[in-house]
């Protein structure tokens, strides 16, 4: 695995415990990582390791006024003249 970056265990945190969903989470003193759930009274732990990187990288975004242009094309409309927001039709 090649990570992009150093793994930061410390980083993400539970919202929840994985064994009863309770929200009464708390750092136990076990280890750095431990967590106690204070619903079930169980101590787990949660360590990030960090992100794979992709073998491809994704392409850059469209900004959202391209997306639009671009999604008007493919369904057949006639794009909007970004400067007016006319179809360039006179319609009446």
């Amino acid at each position: 695995m090649n990570f992009r970056r150093e793994p930061n265990p410390n980083r993400n945190h539970p919202t929840f415990c994985p064994y009863c969903g309770g929200e009464e989470l708390w750092p136990n003193e076990e280890t750095d990582f431990a967590w106690k759930c204070g619903e079930c009274l169980r101590i787990y732990e949660v360590k990030f390791y960090g992100q794979d990187a992709p073998a491809n990288a994704p392409a850059p975004a469209l900004s959202t006024p391209d997306a639009l242009q671009a999604s008007l094309k493919r369904s057949g409309h006639t794009a909007v003249l970004r400067a007016t927001g006319d179809t360039g039709k006179d319609e009446y």
